[in-house]
């Protein structure tokens, strides 16, 4: 049954929306080129930028699902934090000192120094295709949760939450989506822990009864030793397919690396992506923690009669329908648009900035006057939005959000990610070289989804990104050998060996 907001829910909503739009409008006013618009001028406070990483990681995807897979299956979903340390480990250790001594605008310019234009150019390619994807889940995330809760078609809600993520996003600079985030970051924990709160009272014997519950029918189990090579919920696939798909996510995806280049130093930078790190893992773990609290919530008779049994992705949206009172269920859907404007905002203008950096200014003749940057840049935000609602709708019969999300990103993770790699490491690749060392890791991730390895091999989907990456890298130092090797002054300051 739809639930039928009262005033103070839409007061809640719209007092946020203001908040949101106020501090974008204030960020904006200090625009005044395209330097700030994209990077903030370079000396944003490493720990908003901290925040800010984590909320974009940290998406609708995440509490909606997040919350489903607590219910499901429980706690295991934290385990892959720690594929995400060892991924942001690497990416301080190898990527940031690259990036931040060569003062770039987006990850792909090292490409073209390292390797040439057309490099360059297929990795931007590349990650626009991948962020369009990852920001079509986020569009559906939320508008699933609109659905079961306000009564609307899923199309509708589509259309609503992507229409005001859009707004927001086409006027906001760097600057107004990463204060814009820490606020939206309040928002999920204030709302998720309210609703902790609320199982806990209703269960007769509190907290200790829902863990009792949860210890009882394996849901507080967070790492999983034995190897199953069908899921990454295990202790190997975290380690390996998963803390690859990590890697090039955080150190080639532009959404992560803008943040990165948006402070003042490479000190900064790891300090705001291991405070990411640190923030990311809370949240998460908020948010699967009440998943399993509202399994035991409804198992152990404290729910209204008639909740229903197998909840699963809807766990949150119907526990916002069937317990919250006046104001709080405001408060929780204001916290189901705060986790998605906080990552649609950040994917919508990174890829704005991969598309006027790499292709508008590297082909277009130029970087042209600010103004027109800034006007061209805001009507690519536009007209992105809206292509992601296409992938929208191309999800709405997925089962699970998260899942799909991870398996869709993989697919790309792995070529990026050994093309980086070939660069950064190796003195003898070239650009030929590398291409067709991509080229082929493409053609076994095709071949893998096209026999679908994990109905006839039993092998999950994302054991193809760390296979493609070691594809690209060696297919691309070997193919390297039919050309002349690049030249000592080519590679200074490019690779590990010439930095």
């Amino acid at each position: 049954m739809p639930l039928a907001l009262a005033t103070p829910d839409y007061l809640v909503m719209a007092a946020y929306g203001a908040l949101v739009l106020t501090i974008g409008y204030l960020a904006n006013r200090r625009q005044k080129n395209t330097e700030d618009y994209f990077l903030g001028g370079r000396k944003l406070p490493w720990w908003v930028v901290g925040v800010s990483l984590m909320a974009t990681s940290f998406s609708s995807v995440s509490l909606i699902g997040g919350t489903g897979f607590g219910y499901s299956v429980g706690m295991r979903w934290l385990q892959l934090q720690i594929g995400d340390l060892v991924a942001i480990l690497l990416v301080c250790a190898v990527f940031l000192p690259f990036f931040s001594t060569l003062k770039l605008t987006t990850a792909y310019e090292y490409l073209e120094k390292r390797f040439g234009v057309r490099a360059r150019s297929m990795a931007s390619a590349l990650f626009l295709a991948q962020t369009l994807l990852r920001t079509s889940i986020l569009v559906y995330s939320p508008a699933l949760a609109l659905t079961a809760i306000l009564g609307w078609s899923i199309e509708t809600s589509i259309l609503v939450t992507a229409g005001a993520a859009i707004l927001y996003s086409t006027f906001g600079g760097i600057g107004a989506v990463v204060w814009t985030d820490l606020v939206q970051l309040l928002v999920i924990v204030i709302g998720v822990g309210t609703c902790i709160l609320f199982t806990v009272a209703d269960v007769e014997g509190g907290l200790g009864k829902i863990l009792e519950w949860g210890r009882a029918h394996g849901r507080l189990e967070t790492i999983t030793f034995e190897f199953d090579p069908t899921t990454n919920f295990n202790v190997v696939g975290t380690l390996v397919p998963y803390m690859v798909l990590a890697f090039s996510l955080f150190g080639t995806g532009q959404q992560a690396v803008q943040r990165f280049l948006s402070v003042r130093d490479l000190k900064s930078a790891r300090r705001a992506a291991i405070t990411g790190w640190a923030v990311g893992t809370g949240a998460l773990g908020m948010t699967l923690f009440l998943g399993v609290a509202i399994a035991a919530w409804s198992a152990l008779g404290a729910a209204p009669e008639g909740f229903p049994e197998e909840a699963g992705d809807k766990a949150l949206a119907l526990f916002i329908e069937w317990r919250l009172p006046v104001g709080l269920a405001g408060l929780l859907l204001a916290a189901v648009f705060a986790a998605s404007m906080s990552s649609m905002d950040s994917a919508i203008h990174s890829m704005s900035t991969a598309f006027i950096v790499d292709f508008k200014r590297r082909f277009g003749g130029g970087a042209g006057t600010p103004a027109e940057e800034l006007l061209i840049a805001r009507a690519s935000t536009f007209i992105i939005g809206f292509l992601a609602v296409g992938g929208a709708l191309l999800a709405i019969d997925e089962k699970s959000i998260l899942v799909t999300l991870v398996t869709w990103l993989g697919y790309f993770a792995g070529p990026l990610l050994g093309l980086f790699l070939l660069g950064m490491l190796t003195t003898r690749a070239t650009e030929l070289g590398a291409l067709i060392g991509v080229g082929f890791a493409f053609a076994l991730v095709g071949a893998g989804v096209l026999f679908d390895i994990q109905t006839n091999w039993w092998v999950h989907p994302l054991w193809l990104a760390p296979a493609s990456a070691c594809t690209t890298m060696l297919v691309g130092l070997l193919a390297s050998g039919i050309e002349k090797a690049p030249g000592p002054e080519k590679l200074k300051g490019l690779t590990l060996f010439t930095r």
